[in-house]
């Protein structure tokens, strides 16, 4: 791509006030949260899916992954686009309201049809969020700050997969202990169903606060033809491919992390349930707790990591922690599936959580802090479309797949979860390794139009 960098003298002035920032940045990690939380019930909600719909685990994956992941990764290129140029509050407004009424919708369905075009809905809404949500997260804070912005943004990610595990469970205990429910003008509801329309609720009322954000003003221009608005998309992917070994292997590294970890997430509740007898409430806070505490330890411990290391003058700080953590998951990431007993699991869980989910507040910012303001949006979504594509779709169905076509016994899941543990984690650790010196130049390079 031809291109002149042009930087405003005022850009590294003009940032809202901290105040001004940390309201912008409070409501976007609670729709992060709640995106999360709407994401990942059904993971709670295997049992009775499965028994009401006559489903195996397999079709059961197709629902909490394919379903949402397909449409959450298309509709995610459009709108990146449009965060690259309209409005970034008022598209992530936009996308809290779908998404909370498709997960109300999903409590209504009758079929496994039904219920399959719901969960696509709801993960078109969820797409519209994080590239507006980076962008703006890029430009409302200082670069010394914008790491622990990313991370704390990143946070919804371990905090609304923990709650959905623990807020999930005990709705459902609780709906299932009230026996016959009728709601005003839909009729008879099963517990599952109840559960999902009390978790879409809140998102109605959270985008009309997104409404009274003040939106920053655009950082880190590069010039081009088109520099009044955003980059067209095939200036985009010429940017990328001149950097193709920095940003696949950012992309497939983080998609295969993506894709352990979905998995696990899927998994998990149902393996605490299926092999060692938890009930919904019990399973839902036991790892719903492991994941919220020890995923948001991993994710800041991550981001600390990397600045010291930055402050020691490693250009590659983001990309040697990862692949650090990616090392380190492996042998308790195989293990805690296979040690045989609850109490056993469960201890080796913290570890494996802790360092498993470390890469996704470091990943954000690995990859718009080499990529300009216009571009920010577009590549932003090309990010969620290869971690939702490979990591939330085939991650959840490919462990899925062990169980019923490899293993061929539903009593077998925990060996499921180890063999894609083992698989997934070692790849994304070469990865990040091969990625470094690109990595390296390109954030030497973006030093001329960064602000």
């Amino acid at each position: 791509m031809t291109a002149t960098t042009t930087k405003a003298p005022s850009d590294i002035d003009d940032y809202p006030s901290l105040v001004s920032a940390s309201y912008c940045l409070s409501l976007l990690f609670s729709a992060y949260i709640l995106s999360f939380v709407d994401r990942q019930i059904l993971a709670l909600l295997v049992g009775p899916i499965r028994a009401d719909f006559g489903i195996s685990d397999f079709e059961y994956s197709l629902l909490a992954g394919a379903a949402f992941a397909v449409l959450y990764a298309i509709a995610g290129l459009p709108l990146g686009r449009l965060a690259d140029r309209m409005s970034r509050k008022y598209i992530v407004a936009g996308a809290v309201v779908v998404w909370s009424t498709m997960t109300m919708t999903c409590g209504l369905t009758k079929n496994f049809t039904q219920l399959f075009i719901a969960r696509m809905g709801v993960g078109a809404g969820e797409a519209g969020l994080s590239p507006a949500a980076y962008s703006l997260i890029l430009d409302s804070f200082r670069p010394a700050h914008v790491s622990y912005a990313m991370s704390v943004y990143k946070l919804g990610v371990k905090i609304g997969g923990g709650l959905a595990l623990v807020i999930g469970g005990v709705l459902y205990d609780f709906y299932d202990g009230l026996g016959v429910i009728t709601l005003p003008l839909v009729g008879l509801v099963k517990p599952w169903q109840a559960t999902l329309i009390s978790v879409g609720a809140p998102g109605l009322i959270l985008s009309l606060l997104f409404l009274t954000v003040s939106e920053p003003k655009r950082k880190g221009m590069i010039g081009s033809d088109s520099s009044s608005g955003s980059i067209p998309i095939r200036q985009v992917m010429v940017f990328m491919w001149q950097r193709r070994r920095v940003y696949l292997c950012l992309l497939l590294g983080s998609s295969l992390m993506a894709m352990a970890q979905y998995g696990s997430a899927a998994w998990y509740p149902e393996l605490f349930t299926r092999k060692y007898g938890f009930s919904k409430s019990e399973a839902g806070v036991t790892f719903g707790t492991i994941v919220l505490i020890g995923g948001s330890l991993g994710v800041l411990g991550a981001a600390w990591c990397a600045s010291q290391l930055k402050q020691r003058g490693y250009v590659d700080a983001n990309v040697r922690t990862m692949f650090v953590a990616a090392i380190l998951a492996i042998p308790v990431m195989v293990a805690a599936p296979l040690v045989g007993t609850a109490e056993r699991t469960i201890w080796l869980l913290w570890p494996a959580v802790i360092l498993s989910g470390s890469y996704l507040g470091i990943m954000a910012v690995s990859i718009v802090e080499i990529t300009p303001n216009q571009m920010r949006g577009q590549i932003t979504a090309v990010y969620i479309f290869a971690t939702s594509m490979l990591g939330m779709a085939l991650g959840t169905s490919i462990l899925a797949a062990f169980t019923d076509f490899l293993y061929k016994d539903d009593a077998l899941l925990h060996y499921s979860i180890a063999t894609s543990n083992g698989l997934f984690y070692p790849l994304a650790a070469i990865l990040f390794w091969y990625c470094r010196p690109a990595y390296q130049k390109a954030v030497e390079d973006s030093a001329a139009w960064r602000s």
